[in-house]
């Protein structure tokens, strides 16, 4: 049933439309929204482009906000984070940084109260929640500092700009993929079941699974997918999504955890906790048969592409999307560039949104993806 995805080195160089700020939704170059005609091309590079002009070499002071370092890809994030500050800092590139985290929207505001009284020329914030922090988000434009926002959007809201992971493409990927690897021995009537297991509530699970969902939608076979349970939302905890799928297999049937086709996730920790519990069922019930086909992720992450060699893997194939923690280090470049009034991806930035694109990852590219400059980048620190 396997089809193979060649390896998507090439997404490297994908363009993506530009919207404003927390404006609009992306689309493919080959399908600019109409009410977005002045729209533009954009793909971050990977290093940056923007160099300051001499006479504001080393006077830039940055603030940045992010969550806290609670679990890997955050904890990786904020180490990418200070790694790329210091660097600008011991460069003179930038004067000076300063940088909070908060684990609750709360803690986030009032991080961001403290760098405003530091004084800085421009903030990049990683909102946990962006509707939580809309208003100290409107506190820092009002202020005039310069506002960049990473990752999840605030939905309608005026800023410098905006970039993050490409995570609507991501879930179309997913969703062909899907149907690629399915859909040529499915017959009619046929019924393919399924789990999801999403991240949070924020924008990123939501263009996750909305990408996932219209092109299914609009397939041949889109009324023989079934979701057999509705999202369990993980938090993006391995420890949780382990939880969510034992009880689920402790709850479920005989003949419906042998039914199940695939699962779908949001992130690379949540395959390594449903991994476990798989082995853990599949070795306290020797008897029992999982058919289980797939299991799909994000992130590229060197513990989940360990699971490729794992005994689980032995007939359960592992699909997984490039989405690294050194992505923050975009957004810093992009916060510079703006707080110089420079072009970043040799574009003027306008409060535009940023899309970085991603890599396909399957069983039959790992081996392409662990050579590539993508994972020396990522485990560079």
């Amino acid at each position: 049933m396997k089809k193979v995805v060649a390896f998507l080195t090439a997404m490297t160089l994908l363009a993506v439309i530009l919207v404003g700020c927390g404006g609009g939704q992306a689309t493919s170059v080959s399908n600019p929204p109409a009410e977005s005609p002045n729209s533009t091309v954009t793909s971050p590079s990977p290093a940056g482009d923007a160099k300051p002009a001499e006479s504001q070499a080393g006077t830039l002071r940055v603030g940045m906000v992010t969550p806290d370092a609670d679990h890997g890809f955050t904890g990786e994030s904020v180490a990418h984070a200070k790694a790329e500050l210091e660097a600008l800092k011991a460069s003179g590139r930038i004067a000076e940084f300063k940088y909070e985290v908060g684990g609750e929207a709360a803690l986030q505001i009032a991080a961001i109260e403290t760098i405003l009284q530091w004084g800085p020329d421009v903030i990049v914030l990683w909102p946990l929640e962006g509707e939580q922090l809309r208003n100290a988000a409107q506190t820092i434009v009002d202020k005039g500092v310069k506002l960049i926002i990473y990752d999840r959007l605030i939905d309608g809201f005026r800023c410098d700009g905006e970039i993050m992971g490409d995570n609507e493409t991501i879930g179309e990927m997913t969703g062909n993929y899907l149907l690629n690897y399915f859909g040529g021995e499915l017959k009619a009537g046929e019924k393919l079941t399924y789990l999801r297991f999403i991240g949070d509530s924020s924008t990123v699970s939501v263009q996750r699974s909305g990408g996932m969902d219209q092109v299914i939608a609009a397939s041949e076979y889109k009324d023989q997918f079934e979701q057999v349970q509705q999202d369990y939302q993980t938090d993006w905890s391995n420890a949780k999504a382990q939880e969510q799928m034992e009880n689920w297999l402790n709850t479920s049937s005989k003949e419906k955890i042998e039914d199940l086709d695939f699962i779908v996730t949001h992130d690379d920790e949540v395959v390594d906790g449903i991994v476990v519990a798989l082995q853990n069922y599949h070795d306290s019930n020797p008897s029992a048969q999982l058919n289980l086909k797939l299991i799909t992720g994000v992130g590229g992450r060197r513990e989940t592409l360990d699971t490729f060699d794992s005994p689980v893997a032995n007939g359960i194939e592992v699909l997984t999307y490039f989405f690294s923690p050194s992505f923050i280090r975009e957004s810093i470049r992009l916060g510079v560039a703006v707080g110089y009034g420079e072009q970043y991806d040799n574009q003027n930035v306008e409060g535009q949104l940023f899309l970085i694109p991603t890599i396909e990852i399957d069983k039959d590219t790992v081996a392409a993806f662990r050579s590539s400059t993508e994972f020396k980048e990522r485990y560079s620190i």
